[in-house]
């Protein structure tokens, strides 16, 4: 089969958007439903197709009533513009959509008001993804931005704190401008709620980092980047500074003077096999 052909297995439906097809259906708003699915599935196909062209591991193509996520099974490893690509490549399907729904309706295939209601859709959707709000296609640009600068780790808690001050400026633009808005206020309730589970995991987000770099493949590092540590820093805080595409050596310092180079592998190993993430680093130069 072939490798695009079998994304189509791997799309789910969620509950919600099973209710919201009913409810359309009894209150004849179908073809409505069916403009946002259809864009929404379009998008999500663009991000997943893209993927799997750079060989990513994808778990499922999730759509909602109001948008849709493509799960992968990377977690922060892969080189940038594999991730830049992945993250712009739902967007820009609006794009063609655009012109697509354009030639239709200019050789009378489409009436004027799907046409119409077609572009406010697309539009509209196009709009709300580029929000730097994670989980948002403009929320992965800013965390993917955040890791060229800061620490992964550091980098993923302050693409939350920025989400989350960016919400709430949402929230009081809806509140002033749009305060009957439904479908608005749903969709801020979904980015609130998935905000705090992201921090909630934030730990785990982290742990997965390190895990996959441990485990998983090597050779996507940007640079060599050495940090520079005392010996008593323990293992788990110089983890902390590891950053996405870079690989460290760690230069262990004691009363100012160098004590040992170590490999990011032996802190890795120290960490995940030996359990010694409250030890101090030094403690791997007796070992």
């Amino acid at each position: 089969m072939n490798k695009y052909v079998s994304l189509v297995m791997k799309i789910h439906i969620h509950p919600l958007l099973w209710l919201m097809s009913g409810v359309a259906v009894v209150t004849a708003h179908f073809q409505q439903l069916f403009l946002l699915f259809f864009i929404v599935l379009v998008h999500e196909l663009g991000h997943a197709a893209m993927a799997l062209f750079f060989s990513w591991r994808i778990k499922q193509i999730l759509l909602l009533p109001f948008g849709g996520v493509a799960e992968v099974e990377e977690h922060g490893n892969r080189p940038f513009h594999e991730e830049l690509l992945v993250t712009l490549a739902g967007p820009i399907q609006h794009v063609w959509l655009l012109g697509a729904a354009f030639i239709l309706w200019k050789y009378h295939w489409l009436s004027f008001d799907v046409w119409q209601m077609f572009v406010h859709y697309n539009i509209a959707l196009f709009a709300i993804n580029f929000l730097p709000i994670w989980p948002l296609d403009g929320g992965k640009l800013l965390f993917l931005v955040l890791t060229r600068y800061f620490p992964f780790s550091k980098a993923h808690e302050r693409m939350i704190v920025c989400s989350l001050a960016l919400l709430a400026l949402l929230v009081a633009a809806i509140a002033i401008i749009a305060p009957a808005q439904i479908d608005l206020w749903i969709i801020a309730l979904f980015l609130f709620v998935s905000l705090m589970k992201e921090w909630k995991q934030r730990r785990y987000v982290m742990m997965r980092f390190l895990l996959e770099r441990y485990y998983g493949k090597k050779g996507h590092y940007e640079k060599l980047q050495p940090i520079t540590v005392e010996a008593s820093e323990p293992v788990l805080k110089v983890l902390q500074q590891f950053y996405r595409g870079q690989k460290h050596s760690i230069i262990v310092v004691k009363n100012k003077k160098e004590q040992m180079i170590l490999d990011e592998n032996e802190v890795l190993h120290a960490f995940f096999a030996e359990r010694q993430a409250d030890g101090a680093i030094g403690n791997l130069i007796y070992a």
